[in-house]
């Protein structure tokens, strides 16, 4: 009985003293950009794609995407479908989300991503004082075994009102997401506009307060990334780079969701 007491004892001092071992946490490690094209005027779609390509993202959301327009001030991109020729030259895949029909084609927003996507939506957003017609362009992505919403938006330029009725629609339709969600896009709203407001409300921001407009000079920051559920989610690294092939700057950002 001595014997199996000592024996006891010891296993249990030998516990003690070995490190506790703990599981890692389900980690998932992304690289999300947003970038507005400027419809290509200020550079062709080899130097956006390669530009794009160079910072090895795994999702990006665009806007002001042509497809197949005739822009008499961008005749060096007449009849070309920006989110084809970017997918391709970018080693990646992409969606169009069209807002408008324009110049003979097609005017809207974009995602490009490295995985593949089991389903996407188009909406539209609220449009109370009949401007130029704004939308949501979202799809859920295969990222290994996990499932992740990445969508795109381009907010109205002229009304802070109806900015923020967009925000709210957005926010509304992914509310109760059980995937994880993430937003990239030109909201047109500074940061201490009721939109942006709103946002970092409801969202957890995934960007710095770095100014992205103008390019040449940034005065502003109009362009953001969010993400849903608001817990959960780190910022590892976030920057805007100061690029000049469109009048705005793209944001590129590493983040970690922990589950």
């Amino acid at each position: 009985m001595k014997t199996l007491l000592r024996l006891a004892v010891a296993c249990f001092l030998l516990l003690l003293a070995c490190p506790t071992i703990q599981a890692q946490p389900d980690t998932l490690r992304l690289r999300v950009m947003t970038y507005n094209l400027r419809f290509g005027e200020l550079a062709s779609l080899d130097e956006l794609a390669a530009h794009i390509k160079a910072f090895k993202p795994d999702f990006v959301a665009l806007q002001e995407v042509d497809v197949r327009t005739n822009r008499s001030m961008t005749p060096h991109q007449n009849g070309k479908d920006f989110i084809s020729e970017l997918a391709y030259k970018s080693h990646m895949l992409g969606l169009f989300g069209k807002a408008i029909d324009f110049a003979g084609g097609y005017y809207g927003i974009g995602i490009l991503s490295k995985y593949p996507y089991t389903k996407v939506e188009k909406l539209l957003l609220p449009n109370p004082d009949n401007e130029e017609q704004r939308a949501l362009l979202y799809a859920a992505f295969e990222v290994g075994k996990d499932t992740v919403v990445f969508a795109a938006t381009h907010l109205d330029v002229v009304s802070e009102k109806t900015r923020t009725l967009q925000a709210e629609f957005i926010s509304r339709h992914f509310a109760g997401s059980q995937q994880p969600v993430i937003i990239g896009g030109d909201f047109n709203a500074e940061d201490d506009s009721p939109t942006t407001a709103f946002m970092n409300r409801y969202w957890t921001p995934l960007s710095d307060k770095a100014l992205t407009f103008p390019s040449s000079g940034p005065k502003k920051r109009i362009d953001y990334l969010f993400a849903l559920p608001q817990k959960g989610w780190r910022v590892v690294q976030s920057q805007v780079v100061r690029s000049l092939l469109s009048d705005h700057c793209p944001i590129v950002t590493d983040i970690e969701y922990i589950r």
